[in-house]
């Protein structure tokens, strides 16, 4: 009694499935200027909390720094897997599944996300020199942090520069 194979799942239907989803209507208030500005905000929030929480873990005790962290992974979850429905997911979908305005908004975005990624490195590099100079006497977390900061920020630029600019 032999099974056969499983069929692997084609990459066409993986993509379809996840612009499906990313279509949902379910997610139409989330779609209007007002909320992705909103999102947006909320994700700059957790940003700030997240930073606040880097400089002060040291002195928290264990089981507050361990549900503040699964506060904050669940908020990020949360407000970057709504965020990339409110844009369609027009950054992060395959081509395939863009129509020509979407593919569009998709160019403008990267463009303007690796022009403000260009400047987050100057300022990442900038502030990493100036904490690990002798003048200023940066917490020990503050390069952590930084570098922290910028991964996160490269990752959600484009989704960010979507969400702020116009209607996908």
């Amino acid at each position: 009694m032999t099974s056969a194979p499983a069929r692997p799942v084609a990459r066409a239907d993986r993509h379809e499935r996840r612009a499906a989803t990313l279509d949902d209507p379910a997610f139409e208030r989330f779609r209007t200027r007002r909320a992705r500005r909103l999102l947006v905000g909320a994700l700059a929030g957790l940003l700030v909390v997240e930073s606040a929480a880097v400089l002060v873990v040291d002195h928290l005790p264990t089981a507050v720094a361990l549900g503040l962290l699964v506060a904050l992974v669940v908020g990020f979850v949360a407000v970057i897997g709504t965020l990339k429905a409110a844009t369609r997911g027009v950054e992060e979908r395959d081509p395939g599944t863009l129509d020509e305005r979407q593919l569009q908004v998709r160019g403008t975005a990267y463009r303007r996300s690796y022009t403000l990624l260009g400047w987050l490195a100057v300022v990442a590099v900038s502030v990493l020199l100036a904490a690990t100079s002798s003048w200023w006497d940066a917490p020990r977390a503050v390069p952590l942090l930084v570098g922290v900061l910028t991964v996160q920020l490269a990752l959600m630029l484009p989704a960010v520069v979507t969400a702020l600019g116009e209607d996908v």
